[in-house]
């Protein structure tokens, strides 16, 4: 490659990172202005501001701001899903430590990030919304995964206990991470352990009865 072609090439790259680079601190802005002031206030103004650039500068990367929020969405998908995809385990004899890690690993994740766990927790039920809308499908997710590892736990569990006690995990893993950052929970690990064990007693010591057809 020329001298000449290496500056071009580098000046298109230098370009493009400075791009990506605003259009990052563009869906930080979109998420701080929902965690601080609510869905409903979103303006391209209000996040151009936080985001430290010129209101037309938003239209340069987004469309709308229904565009946008599909990418904050996205986004936050990314990062919390890893953490919201917990192990599951064929050995029936760790079924029950694989369950109360998953616990751990999941609460953990959503609160390693304040400001997305907040905007996650306060909208996973708006359905009108990208944010609400890719969320239920994380939670979803979550749900049918804590459905396998109760089925470990118990092969034979009533597909209806194991529905119920999948859905008690979740609903632990979000009451503790709520509960963690309100600061009424500090030890997160013990929470965690003691909330998944009284779960895994439930699990051991339901009836096995089938579901009625």
């Amino acid at each position: 490659m020329e001298r000449g072609e290496l500056g071009c090439y580098t000046d298109r790259m230098s370009r493009q990172i400075n791009k990506e680079r605003t259009r990052h601190r563009l869906l930080q802005a979109v998420l701080r202005t929902i965690q601080r002031y609510g869905h409903g206030t979103l303006t391209t103004g209000r996040v151009a501001e936080l985001a430290g650039v010129a209101q037309p500068t938003f239209y340069v990367h987004f469309r709308s701001m229904d565009q946008a929020l599909e990418q904050v969405a996205e986004w936050v998908a990314q990062e919390l899903g890893p953490g919201l995809h917990p192990d599951a385990s064929a050995e029936l004899d760790r079924a029950a430590y694989v369950l109360e890690q998953a616990v751990r690993k999941c609460t953990r994740s959503l609160v390693r990030d304040r400001q997305m766990a907040e905007v996650f927790l306060n909208n996973r039920r708006d359905q009108t919304s990208a944010l609400g809308r890719r969320w239920s499908v994380l939670t979803g997710s979550l749900r049918e995964r804590m459905r396998q590892i109760v089925v470990q736990v118990r092969p034979d569990a009533s597909p209806a206990d194991a529905a119920l006690h999948a859905e008690l995990l979740v609903s632990i893993v979000f009451g503790l991470a709520e509960a963690h950052l309100d600061g009424r929970v500090d030890d997160l690990d013990r929470a965690a352990a003691t909330a998944s064990r009284a779960i895994v007693t439930s699990i051991l010591t339901s009836s096995p009865v089938a579901d009625a057809a």
